[in-house]
């Protein structure tokens, strides 16, 4: 696996970018920690990358949701997010929100911000 330390930041190469399918979630998980997965997304030539984990119901998901707009339905209970920021868009269900994560391809390699692991505190 590659990596690349920028500004202090470890981004690390997870797939190909040919792998990805527009408007179709992958899922990666780091280190086999449920807490460390993320989901990546391509829309419209670009890239987005946020946790897999609904934080409405912790159920990880997000990879497996509907794209609309820039924005991903989770498939297990209906909250959208907004790939940009992570934010839910309809605030009357709360304000929950997905992490983000930086995410750029290059040399044909898509590489994202390792998560670090934290616990959320729904499980401590």
């Amino acid at each position: 696996m590659k990596s690349i330390t920028i500004d202090g930041k470890l981004f690390v190469s997870v797939c190909s970018a040919d792998e990805l399918i527009p408007e179709k979630g992958k899922k990666i998980i780091f280190d086999d920690d449920i807490d460390m997965e993320v989901s990546i997304f391509k829309i419209d030539d670009e890239y987005y990358c946020v946790s897999n984990i609904c934080p409405h119901k912790h159920q990880p998901v997000i990879y497996n949701g509907i794209i609309k707009d820039c924005t991903v339905t989770c498939p297990a209970h209906g909250w959208t997010y907004d790939l940009k920021t992570g934010e839910n868009t309809n605030k009357h269900q709360g304000i929950k929100r997905l992490k983000k994560y930086q995410i750029f391809e290059k040399d044909g390699d898509i590489y994202i911000e390792k998560p670090e692991l934290e616990i959320p505190k729904w499980r401590q």
